[in-house]
């Protein structure tokens, strides 16, 4: 085994992600289906969001790149504080040949010659090179030997590190950071994720692992490329510059071919579109739509409203939720005595429909979240019946004024006669509670609860119980 931190290590990522644009960065397609099945359900169709322009036929022109991709782009750079090229921007062509390529070469704003979109910057502690857009190429099934154009033409964003990193630990923790950060301006699409190039070096020349594109393969294909390398160089063996593949069935990686330069890929400028120019006025504009960014909205809830750091850093992985909670702080409770109702109550109701609150169809509303904390507090209602009643907030929350029957108050009397009809039908479990079995009391308890659809309360329950049973 090689020693931690006897050897040098650098690493540096191309971070590509897919921006979350209506439309692909030359042409009108979308860049998602609206077809449904017979069922109702949204599907991926083969080919069905294509034109000549993103399918490379002869004789179709680009269209001028797509304005919402390059307003994402601007929004990146200033998370990032990098610096904006405002002119002088113009697409290259990324020659190569694969299947994937219909058109043979790739429309990028980087290359040997090209200026790139933004410059510069500092993330997390991380020096950013560059940003740059491009696009996608297209799907290619190895096994079937058929191409998908659905994805080409896509508008992706790359982000270029120094070689910064030491370990593994730091890539995944500096990503996580990238990727919240990237969801509070909803600058990537949610359920696409990132791709990552890895660039490791140790006592050779950088090796490139491609398309990495989960934490867990960037993780293990790291801790893996740089026991390959100092294991090779203690051997003798002189590192190349190679492009290597992450085989995530044998946890090992692959050589695919020795690195290309920049002269392999015949950069040339793009004929067919001309140079781009981002002007200041719609700089200014993104710069005065950014939302505040996850570290500041931690230090602010801590700050301003007291709340736990547990709680924060859980309300704040979410814009959605930690938006939903600053407007629930205006509903007339005690946010901190009642934080579990967002991040334990609301999150498990989500979770259990399999929906998030940026979802289109849900809508739950903070007043009505207050309000049902509120008939928590002052006993109209018990932490299980609003528990209960919270279950139906999904798909769309409503007030308990138009569900009077869901917190109708129950009388002492009538909890009394709830618990001698349970004492009446379960005589054995009443003889096990008399005869020390603590726990057959909460069966006895729990028989009431239901009874009553649970607007009895616990405490009132276990206090009339014990004492007929006393009796």
């Amino acid at each position: 085994m090689v020693e931690e931190k006897t050897f040098p290590v650098k690493i540096g990522l191309e971070v590509h992600g897919y921006l979350d644009s209506r439309e692909k960065l030359f042409c009108m397609c979308r860049t998602s289906g609206e077809k449904m099945d017979d069922g109702g359900l949204k599907v991926e169709r083969v080919n069905d969001r294509i034109c000549p322009i993103c399918t490379g036929t002869p004789g179709s022109k680009p269209m001028a790149p797509n304005a919402e991709a390059v307003r994402k782009m601007v929004q990146i750079a200033m998370v990032l504080k990098s610096k904006i090229n405002y002119e002088d921007l113009v697409f290259q062509r990324k020659h190569y040949d694969w299947a994937d390529n219909p058109k043979g070469y790739q429309t990028t704003m980087s290359g040997a010659h090209a200026k790139v979109n933004a410059v510069g910057g500092k993330f997390a502690g991380i020096d950013i090179w560059e940003i740059h857009l491009e696009e996608d190429p297209a799907q290619w099934n190895p096994v079937t030997g058929k191409v998908d154009y659905n994805r080409s033409g896509l508008p992706l964003i790359e982000i270029v590190t120094a070689p910064e990193f030491s370990d593994s630990d730091q890539v995944v923790e500096w990503l996580k950071k990238l990727v919240l950060s990237l969801g509070y301006i909803k600058a990537i699409r949610k359920n696409a994720g990132i791709k990552v190039d890895v660039n490791v070096s140790t006592y050779g020349e950088r090796v490139e692992m491609k398309n990495l594109n989960s934490l867990e393969k960037i993780k293990k294909a790291i801790n893996y490329e740089i026991v390959r390398q100092v294991e090779n160089h203690e051997k003798g063996i002189v590192q190349g510059q190679d492009t290597r593949a992450y085989d995530e069935a044998k946890g090992i990686t692959v050589k695919m071919r020795s690195k290309e330069n920049a002269s392999d890929y015949r950069f040339i400028p793009d004929p067919d579109l001309a140079m781009m120019k981002i002007s200041k006025e719609m700089v200014a504009e993104v710069k005065a739509s950014m939302p505040e960014m996850p570290e500041v909205k931690l230090a602010r809830l801590l700050k301003q409203y007291n709340v736990g750091e547990k709680d924060a850093k859980i309300l704040t992985k979410n814009l959605e939720l930690v938006e939903f909670f600053e407007k629930l702080v205006n509903y007339d409770i005690d946010v901190k005595k009642n934080m579990s109702w967002v991040t334990i109550e609301l999150l498990r109701v989500l979770n259990y429909n399999k929906k998030s609150l940026e979802d289109a169809d849900v809508v739950i509303l903070p007043e009505h979240l207050g309000e049902l904390i509120r008939a928590v507090e002052n006993g109209s209602i018990t932490v299980l019946k609003g528990k209960q009643i919270m279950n139906d907030f999904v798909p769309r929350s409503f007030s308990l004024k138009d569900h009077k029957e869901e917190v109708s108050s129950i009388s002492e009397e009538a909890v009394e006669n709830l618990c001698r009809q349970v004492i009446g039908e379960n005589g054995k479990v009443v003889e096990d509670y008399k005869g020390g079995k603590a726990a057959s009391l909460n069966f006895l308890i729990g028989g009431v609860m239901r009874l009553s659809e649970r607007r009895a309360d616990f405490v009132k329950i276990t206090e009339i119980m014990k004492r007929i049973i006393d009796g």
